[in-house]
């Protein structure tokens, strides 16, 4: 008997170990839909859902972080004591089952190739990767056959030291991934969005053309109805407009700087920003040469489709993908290439987007997501460094480039989400401060605001720049 239970305790304590691993880096992603399930004698039944974040689920009823324990306890099954083997994700496997494979070496990817190829943004026929599931046209990747077996892309084949074969579609040996669903991580408004933003009522014809048609702003892309606009005095439309529409001069200006700037390419940045990044070199003891002083930086948009801006894009998308976890619509659809190419995609609308990337030696070393909001408003929901890259200053100076554009507009403030671990870098460092919810309540209201779960919107007035030059940090920490 006393053998017996020496074996209940070893096996239980090696059960407790193979489930951390859930819980751990390369284990379930954050935004995993998870639901507690019981079987009954026919069929069985969801008692409640939620999300994997951090080392908890997210209970989808009260939006509380729980431990797998008191997420079983909250579906009302706190007598069976065995939440892993009835916590289940959307492809029906157990977090057991799910931590048995990851325990036998597979790994775990997400559903995020969607209908985009990560190298030009548009739809079509896609080659996906077995690795990371990512989406390709085989023209873009100067395939001239799609290749036959499982193909994983360069940076996959290169991961796995697949070599050429593997790129070009020949088999391999590596276990095929967990295919995960993540639950949406864009925090939807707990309110009606949009309305005319004068009137601010949702009613509008879409037959015809008359006081209660809608018309979009090209660049703050605010509401409006056209009897509101006549009524106001700010202008008498008579039909549809055939080219852009602005509805001041103000949005006018900022879309025109936008344009001119996405037609200008790259620019060397100022020499006061390139000094910041040398300093950064010369305090990590780097090699420091002429490219050190020549670090370019420019703003794309996706929906230029320069075929020159289309590799630093993808590189751009490729950081994001790198620093941040998956961004997923309810869909399954990955947001971030639709966020870089300035795409609508499941329900979001991100038109009105630009990335701004700091190249060094013709590489994008750093990359940020901005979209003004006429002079009132601009926001950055993402901005990152390239992990080889981190640390050298490269951020900060992009950061700079950013605020000195928002600043030659005019810009009066500048918004962005953070999470919890780096709100202190922004707000010691970059003067950020949190957001008022009434604030960002009325900004939710009129604009299409990028917020994600689990994060805290950061505001700052931007600083109005004399002669070129920005105030950097000198004790930034490593990005």
């Amino acid at each position: 008997m006393k053998r017996k239970g020496t074996a209940d305790a070893g096996t239980k304590k090696r059960g407790n170990f193979l489930h951390q691993s859930l819980f751990m880096p390369k284990g379930l992603p954050d935004g995993a839909e998870l639901a507690y399930f019981v079987k009954g004698q026919k069929f069985i039944q969801k008692l409640i859902e939620g999300y994997k974040q951090g080392s908890g689920i997210v209970c989808g009823c009260c939006e509380r972080e729980l431990s797998p324990s008191q997420f079983e306890a909250h579906a009302g099954m706190a007598d069976r004591r065995q939440p892993y083997r009835h916590v289940r994700t959307s492809n029906g496997l157990t977090l057991h089952d799910i931590a048995l494979s990851l325990s036998n070496g597979e790994r775990i990817t997400t559903d995020i190739g969607g209908d985009m190829c990560s190298i030009c943004g548009d739809s079509g026929d896609l080659l996906f990767c077995h690795e990371c599931c990512q989406a390709f046209h085989p023209a873009c990747l100067n395939l001239g056959h799609l290749p036959e077996g499982d193909w994983h892309c360069a940076n996959c084949a290169d991961e796995n030291g697949l070599g050429r074969k593997a790129v070009l579609g020949k088999s391999s040996r590596i276990a095929r991934p967990i295919v995960i669903r993540l639950t949406r991580v864009v925090k939807a408004p707990e309110f009606e969005i949009g309305g005319c933003a004068i009137c601010r009522e949702y009613d509008f014809s879409s037959t015809t053309f008359d006081d209660r048609t809608i018309i979009f702003c090209d660049q703050c892309e605010k509401e409006f109805h056209v009897g509101c606009l006549r009524d106001s005095g700010q202008c008498d439309l008579k039909e549809v407009p055939k080219d852009k529409w602005f509805c001041c001069d103000d949005c006018k200006r900022i879309y025109g700087a936008l344009q001119s700037s996405v037609s200008n390419g790259v620019q060397i940045i100022p020499t006061s920003f390139s000094n910041v990044i040398r300093r950064r070199h010369l305090e990590k003891g780097l090699f420091i040469d002429e490219a050190t002083d020549c670090v370019q930086w420019c703003i794309l948009s996706g929906k230029s489709h320069y075929p020159e801006d289309l590799p630093l894009l993808s590189s751009a998308a490729a950081i994001f993908h790198e620093c941040f976890d998956p961004i997923v619509a309810k869909s399954g659809c990955d947001l971030i290439p639709a966020m870089v190419y300035g795409r609508s995609i499941s329900g979001q609308e991100f038109g009105g987007m630009y990335c701004v990337v700091l190249i060094v030696r013709s590489v994008v070393v750093s990359a940020g997501l901005l979209r003004i909001f006429g002079r009132e408003i601009a926001e950055l929901p993402m901005v990152a460094t390239t992990r080889e890259h981190q640390g050298k200053g490269y951020f900060q100076a992009l950061f700079a480039c950013i605020e000195r554009f928002l600043s030659s507009l005019n810009v009066e403030s500048l918004m962005l989400p953070a999470a919890e671990e780096a709100l202190s870098i922004w707000t010691e460092k970059f003067g950020f401060t949190k957001m008022k919810e009434q604030q960002l309540m009325n900004y939710q209201k009129q604009l299409q605001v990028t917020v994600f779960k689990g994060t805290s919107v950061l505001v700052k007035k931007v600083q109005q720049i004399p002669n070129n030059s920005v105030n950097l940090p000198d004790n930034f920490p490593s990005e």
